[in-house]
C-alpha cells in the first residue's frame, strides 16, 4: 500500500511540473463540481419549505414571489453545473495532452542521452 502511495505521489508530481496551470483549473473545477450539487440540494430545500408555507396558508399570493427566485436559482445552479462539467472535461483533454507531450520528450531525452552502443547490442534486441 505505500509504495502505491508513492507512485501515486511520483505521477502527481509528473503531472504539476507538465502542466500546473492546467493543474489547478482542473482542481478548481473539481471542487466547484462538488459544491454545485449542494447548492441545488440547498434551493431544492428551499423551494420545498416555500411551497409547504404556501398550501398551509392558502390566502397568500406573496408566496409565488418567493418561489419564482428560488425556481431561477435553482436553474442558473444547474446550468452551471453543466458549464463546470462542459469545461471539466475540456480542461481535462488539454492538460492530458500537455502531461503525454512531457512525457514524450522525456522518453525522447533519454534515448538520446543512452549512448548507441546500447542499441547495437544484441540482448538490446533480445
Amino acid at each position: 500500500m505505500v509504495q502505491n502511495l508513492l507512485r501515486l505521489d511520483r505521477a502527481i508530481k509528473l503531472v504539476w511540473q507538465s502542466a500546473p496551470g492546467w493543474t489547478v483549473v482542473n482542481a478548481a473545477l473539481v471542487v466547484m463540481q462538488g459544491l454545485l450539487p449542494l447548492a441545488a440540494l440547498y434551493l431544492m430545500k428551499l423551494i420545498i419549505d416555500t411551497v409547504a408555507a404556501a398550501v398551509t396558508h392558502p390566502g397568500d399570493n406573496s408566496v409565488f414571489g418567493q418561489i419564482l427566485p428560488l425556481i431561477v436559482l435553482a436553474a442558473a445552479v444547474a446550468l452551471l453545473s453543466a458549464v463546470c462539467r462542459s469545461l471539466a472535461e475540456l480542461t481535462s483533454e488539454a492538460q492530458s495532452m500537455v502531461v503525454t507531450d512531457n512525457v514524450a520528450d522525456v522518453i525522447h531525452a533519454k534515448s538520446i542521452a543512452v549512448d548507441l552502443e546500447y542499441y547495437e547490442n544484441p540482448i538490446y534486441y533480445d
